[in-house]
């Protein structure tokens, strides 16, 4: 009951429904659990499902030419998906894994289809994700290109503290485009200039 509270406050929160809409909506959601290191999508399989996180932390990631790039990160409270497998439904190379163990709340696409049919307003909840996740693609890639490391780093920092704090360094690396390398020493330095611009040696002053 405690976790479909959440699931209701949350969709309370952003599409107007009615007592009958909401249970409608609500019964169409699976509650699953996953152990840490579990594939949730897993590679060139088509995303059946779209995802809200209650506990634990999920990872999406790019797999090219075997290689892993972090792409994204998704934290309780998150309503995910790989949204192009997902809305298109095809393969693709992208890989939905548990960071940790996980509890969370699945729709599949025929269900979420089944809702869009009888309740064609809630399609306003799911453009409004869709919208948040591009604008989040999009930032992403300015942040990249146009951003130094230290930049990138700074504002990760600042826009998703929860990844500098939850996400293994190797990780936060590839998600920010440079090696676990280069942004170890990237820590050092900005550890540095703090110091040498307050002279404080307290912990506090480090970057994590």
């Amino acid at each position: 009951m405690k976790n479909e509270n959440v699931l209701v406050s949350f969709i309370n929160e952003n599409v107007l429904l009615t007592a009958e809409e909401l249970a409608f909506v609500v019964k169409q959601f699976e509650l699953v659990n996953y152990s840490k290191g579990q594939v949730i999508k897993g590679f060139d399989e088509v995303c059946n499902h779209t995802y809200f996180l209650l506990e634990g932390v999920v990872m999406q990631i790019l797999m090219v030419n075997n290689k892993e790039i972090h792409e994204q990160f998704f934290f309780p409270s998150d309503f995910f998906s790989e949204y192009q497998s997902f809305y298109k439904q095809k393969p693709s190379n992208r890989v939905l894994s548990a960071k940790t163990n996980v509890t969370l709340y699945q729709i599949s696409y025929h269900s979420l289809q089944l809702i869009y049919e009888r309740i064609p307003h809630f399609q306003n909840l799911s453009r409004k994700l869709l919208e948040e996740n591009l604008n989040f693609i999009m930032d992403l890639n300015s942040m990249l290109v146009n951003d130094s490391p230290a930049e990138r780093y700074l504002r990760l920092k600042e826009m998703r503290p929860e990844v500098i704090q939850e996400i293994p360094q190797y990780m936060i690396a590839t998600f920010l485009g440079m090696t676990a390398e280069a942004l170890s020493r990237l820590k050092g330095r900005l550890a540095r200039a703090r110091f040498d611009n307050n002279g404080d040696k307290s912990n506090s002053n480090l970057p994590n």
